[in-house]
């Protein structure tokens, strides 16, 4: 137990250090790195990805997977961007916004939900079960939006891109997000009952907790994240088309193995994921402001990622070795 208790804590200290090490890197070589348009730039270009990867987290912590979010991300938007863009036309433009975002969100939970309940009630495995999720919702994307972008509507886009006391408000819903969802994983029943179904399943069953409800919830969660993405996206973009998130699932799950969440669940936080995401986001715009090949980029992050796996297959096996 102590030996799975050192690595597990050399895990969490470790993603800091790379990320604090990586900063210093490229500020030593591209020195525009540090200031301050340039941060909330990454700031704000990871957040779609960080507000989903909240979701994916907690699918993860339960030793599940969602494969479907960056389809629901597209369906949700452009679901919401078409309620948003019918409400304006019949009433006040705080009907269009609002309408909109209940919509996306809407969309989303019942993708979510609809994955919760394949995985609890048939039951199918998340992997299936979310993949066929994905190409569903990918094809509602493009049967709703005709296979063209949605325009969204000047109130949705004037709140994604506003700025109070300057700091741009993707930024400012997740770092909001990301402290509920701590507070949801450390200091409530439903946290608790997270942990315990991804390190146990049939222990946390015998304990009375209610694996299926929980699950579901977990789901149904990840799936209205994955919608609010999409409304930041579209946001942002001031259209939503129905290709948009193609891949995105990939860097959602990145994002939160990089950040020290173990694939066999029960181990992780969503701190870790915010510090993943960031990981991700620096390399990016780093490699960005030295004008490197795309492609090339994509290689370093599918490095970044075989290697946060490896060390968390690692970790496992340490960790099984000091139970002994």
């Amino acid at each position: 137990m102590a030996m799975a208790r050192i690595v597990q804590s050399l895990r969490k200290v470790g993603v800091g250090v790379f990320l604090a090490v990586l900063c210093a890197v490229m500020a030593a070589r591209q020195p525009e790195f540090l200031s301050v348009d340039n941060i909330k730039d990454v700031l704000v270009q990871i957040s779609g990805i960080a507000i989903a990867a909240v979701g994916m987290t907690l699918v993860i912590l339960t030793a599940g997977i969602d494969l479907s979010v960056g389809s629901v991300l597209a369906l949700s938007g452009c679901a919401g961007s078409l309620v948003g863009l019918r409400c304006a036309e019949l009433g006040p433009a705080w009907m269009g916004v609002s309408a909109g975002f209940a919509a996306a969100v809407a969309v989303g939970a019942l993708c979510g939900l609809l994955n919760g309940l394949m995985v609890t009630k048939i039951p199918l495995t998340p992997f299936i079960a979310t993949l066929g999720v994905m190409g569903v919702a990918r094809g509602l994307a493009y049967y709703i939006s005709h296979s063209s972008p949605v325009q969204v509507t000047p109130g949705m886009r004037a709140i994604a891109l506003a700025r109070p006391l300057g700091v741009p408000f993707p930024i400012i819903l997740m770092l909001a997000i990301y402290v509920l969802g701590w507070l949801a994983l450390r200091h409530t029943r439903f946290g608790r009952n997270v942990y315990a179904i991804g390190g146990n399943e049939e222990s946390a069953r015998l304990s009375g907790i209610r694996i299926h409800t929980t699950k579901i919830l977990v789901y149904t969660l990840t799936g209205a994240f994955a919608a609010v993405s999409g409304l930041i996206v579209a946001g942002r973009l001031a259209w939503m088309m129905p290709q948009e998130g193609d891949g995105f699932e990939l860097d959602v799950i990145a994002a939160v193995v990089i950040g020290g969440t173990s694939l066999a669940g029960g181990q992780g936080n969503v701190l870790g994921t915010l510090l993943g995401a960031l990981i991700m986001g620096v390399v990016r715009n780093g490699l960005n402001l030295a004008a490197v090949d795309y492609n090339v980029q994509k290689v370093v992050i599918g490095g970044i990622i075989i290697a946060a796996v490896s060390v968390d297959v690692l970790a496992r096996r340490l960790g099984r070795i000091g139970k002994r």
